[in-house]
């Protein structure tokens, strides 16, 4: 048998420690149970994202700007040819 020692925020560690007392578990249990699911799902098992670090927004251009910009882009296509 090993011991996992980890070091964990205090706030974390008390909320918790309550949430497992209601289920009726300790901590090391719900460590083992955790570990115990990567093995047999041979993943975490819950889904882990990053969060979007920009929200992309429509903009109004008018019709002269819109032009610009299309031309500018198609410069850059045959540039790239």
């Amino acid at each position: 048998m090993k011991t996992l020692q980890i070091r964990v925020p205090n706030e974390l560690r008390e909320d918790a420690d309550q949430v497992l007392e209601e289920i009726g578990m300790d901590m090391s249990t719900a460590i083992r149970v955790y570990l115990k699911k990567i093995v047999q799902s041979r993943s975490i098992p819950f889904a882990l994202e990053a969060a979007q670090p920009w929200v992309a927004e429509p903009v109004s251009v008018d019709d002269e700007t819109q032009r610009r910009m299309d031309q500018v882009a198609e410069t850059w296509k045959t540039a790239r040819r």
